[in-house]
């Protein structure tokens, strides 16, 4: 039996931490809840206890797996179509101020700004592309405004799809992301469902 490999290094946060680089006038619009913060108006928290009712981060053991040996999202219950999974949360530059080494990172707020999970976030870090797992992603990453109007990024489930409980959560990262990464070998590799290499959260 394959041994777990070991948790990669993250600090987990439950909400968005921001750049002190970024403009007021566009936290503003992203964050409105900083402006109305009081002792009863604070700003949305994802707290690890409510997460891992929807999902967890476990270990790849397989070895055919082509995450392996790093980390994957799996579903805690049966998700239904367009249900919210978990938020992306990460740390906020500008863009073109984020770091380019990183394979964590989303473009953001109408491409203004991205969200880097490298060293902050949640586990929706650990969710792989679906390219060598599965058909199709069944699973993918969406912006919504959350009940005190702040500007938020998620997974939910694709429109059509049902995740079973225990079935692994997949997106698509993007051609650009593989191509930038690995190279068109790679992509083409990984389309026809070949090993290939993988994000993961190996850390």
């Amino acid at each position: 039996m394959s041994s777990s490999p070991p948790l990669p290094s993250y600090r987990r946060i439950e909400t968005l931490e921001f750049s002190k680089y970024i403009p007021s006038s566009i936290l503003d619009d992203i964050c409105p809840s900083r402006l109305k913060s009081t002792s009863t108006f604070h700003a949305v928290k994802h707290t690890r206890e409510a997460t891992k009712k929807n999902c967890l981060g476990k270990p790849i053991l397989d070895l055919n797996h082509p995450a392996y040996p790093a980390y994957g999202l799996f579903a805690s219950r049966k998700l239904s179509s367009l249900e919210r999974v978990i938020d992306y949360h990460g740390f906020v530059t500008l863009n073109g101020e984020e770091d380019k080494e990183s394979d964590y990172t989303y473009s953001f707020a109408k491409r203004r700004l991205v969200i880097d999970a490298n060293a902050v976030g949640t586990e929706a870090r650990f969710c792989n592309d679906f390219r060598g797992i599965r058909e199709r992603p069944n699973a993918e990453f969406f912006e919504y405004r959350d009940r005190v109007g702040d500007l938020k990024c998620g997974i939910r489930v694709k429109k059509g799809e049902m995740i079973g409980k225990g079935d692994e959560i997949c997106v698509n990262y993007g051609k650009g992301f593989w191509l930038h990464r690995f190279g068109r070998e790679a992509l083409e590799k990984a389309s026809l469902s070949t090993r290939g290499p993988r994000r993961g959260g190996e850390g």
